[in-house]
C-alpha cells in the first residue's frame, strides 16, 4: 500500500495555528489588562462571547463554559471564532471606543456588501419577530435603546449596535450590526469581517435554543 495522503489543511485551521503561534510571544497578562479581559493566572485570559467563556493561553484557545447551549454547524466556525478571540487579545489597540457607529462596509470603502438578504441567518431566525430578538438580547445582556435598537458590549472595547428594520413584500427585513469606528484599530479588516460573520451566525444559533 502507498503512503496515506496527507490531509489538506483548511484555511481556517492554518489561521488558528498562526494565532496560537503568535500567542507564544504574547504578554498575556499585560495584553489582557489593556484589553479589559480577566486573568485567572498570568498565562491565561478569559473572554466572553454570547454566553460562552473561552480561555486564551499560549497553548491555544478553548471553551470553558456555556450559559446557553448554542451551536453553529457551519464548517470552520469554531476555528474562526477562536482565531478572532485570539486576535482581540493580541490587538495593539490602546484606546477606548468613541461611541460612533457604522456598518462594516464603512471600513472596506463599500467593497463589502451590507445589503439585506433572505438567507441571512439573523433574518431567518428573527425576521418575523423583533420581539424574539429582544428576548434573546435581554438574556445575553443587550441594552435596549428604543424600538428595534440594542447596544451590546461584544468585548470590553468592542461595543456594537444591533438594529431591526421591518421588511415588506419586495425587501426582506434587515438586521444590521454596527461597529464602533475604533473597531478597525482593534482588528484588521479581514478578521473584523470574520468576527462579523461569527457574531451573526452565533446570535442566530442562540435564537434557536431560546424560545
Amino acid at each position: 500500500m502507498g503512503k496515506e495522503e496527507k490531509k489538506e489543511q483548511r484555511g481556517y485551521e492554518a489561521t488558528y495555528q498562526w494565532v496560537v503561534h503568535l500567542l507564544q510571544a504574547c504578554d498575556i497578562a499585560g495584553n489582557a489588562a489593556r484589553m479589559g479581559l480577566s486573568t485567572a493566572a498570568r498565562d491565561a485570559a478569559s473572554i466572553g462571547f454570547l454566553g460562552r467563556t473561552y480561555r486564551i493561553a499560549k497553548d491555544g484557545i478553548s471553551l470553558t463554559d456555556s450559559l446557553v447551549p448554542w451551536t453553529v454547524g457551519s464548517e470552520g466556525f469554531e476555528h474562526n471564532l477562536k482565531s478572532v478571540l485570539g486576535y482581540y487579545l493580541l490587538s495593539g489597540f490602546n484606546g477606548e471606543p468613541v461611541n460612533d457607529f457604522c456598518l462594516l462596509s464603512h471600513f472596506s470603502h463599500g467593497v463589502f456588501d451590507n445589503r439585506p438578504a433572505w438567507d441571512d441567518p439573523l433574518v431567518h431566525v428573527y425576521g418575523d419577530s423583533p420581539e424574539k430578538l429582544g428576548r434573546v438580547g435581554e438574556a445575553l445582556g443587550f441594552l435596549p435603546e428604543g424600538a428595534g435598537r440594542w447596544h451590546y458590549a461584544l468585548f470590553p472595547k468592542m461595543p456594537v449596535k444591533i438594529v431591526y428594520y421591518e421588511g415588506d413584500d419586495e425587501y426582506p427585513p434587515n438586521i444590521p450590526v454596527l461597529f464602533d469606528k475604533t473597531a478597525i484599530q482593534v482588528y484588521k479588516f479581514e478578521p473584523l469581517a470574520v468576527l462579523y460573520g461569527c457574531f451573526r451566525h452565533a446570535l442566530a444559533a442562540v435564537g434557536n435554543v431560546i424560545p
